[in-house]
């Protein structure tokens, strides 16, 4: 099924990517919430690809949005990479490119945080 939810994990260097696809809604979100958190407490920057992200729904974004306040309470750093745009339209519809750092590729996300 194509909409089914799934995270990839890759460690680079003193970063964590997760390569998160399927839906982000009220069942995949806590799961997302969780493995973020493992990696802060790891100590570690998170990149976030949401370019496999078909749906978002609010309690999806309630999740991306408490792990960027998380990792912001840290000496650790979060990034989204490459938002499908199911995940654009959500965050521009509610206006919130100032409280998320997103790049454009997993790329970017990575060099902005030094890796």
């Amino acid at each position: 099924m194509p909409d089914s939810f799934g995270i990839q994990e890759e460690t680079r260097g003193s970063a964590v990517l997760l390569r998160v696809r399927g839906r982000l809604d009220a069942r995949s979100a806590p799961h997302l919430l969780e493995v973020g958190s493992r990696v802060r407490m790891r100590g570690r920057n998170l990149v976030l690809d949401l370019s496999g992200v078909a749906f978002m729904a609010s309690s999806g974004l309630g999740s991306l949005l408490s792990l960027a306040e998380e990792f912001r309470q840290t000496d650790f750093r979060l990034r989204i990479a490459s938002p499908s745009p199911a995940v654009t339209s959500v965050i521009q519809l509610l206006n919130l490119q100032p409280f998320l750092s997103i790049d454009a590729s997993e790329e970017e996300a990575l060099h902005a945080l030094g890796v």
